[in-house]
């Protein structure tokens, strides 16, 4: 059973199997993940620069980019956790 790591933020100390059935994502979310991600691309590729405030485009376009990367980040645990299920499976 995982047990809470006192600290700043809230965090647990899995187990494999905790951090294998976490990481696992239904097609449902899945779904729901790819189309976030979608979205704050098509909001990131309409970024225009604004010359009188170049500072605002880069903290929002880095904002996007690390929305993105997190979306990227779940999806690719869920690949991974996949396979590893599937490995398990036939080995």
């Amino acid at each position: 059973m995982s047990n809470i790591i006192v600290n700043t933020f809230t965090q647990f100390n899995l187990s494999e199997h905790e951090q294998l059935s976490g990481t696992l994502l239904g097609n449902e979310n899945k779904m729901f993940i790819q189309t976030q991600l979608a979205l704050i691309a098509e909001q990131r590729i309409a970024l225009v620069p604004d010359p009188n405030n170049y500072a605002a485009f880069i903290q929002t376009e880095a904002h996007l980019k690390g929305q993105m990367d997190a979306y990227k980040y779940l999806l690719d645990c869920s690949t991974a956790s996949e396979k590893a299920v599937l490995e398990a499976q036939t080995s």
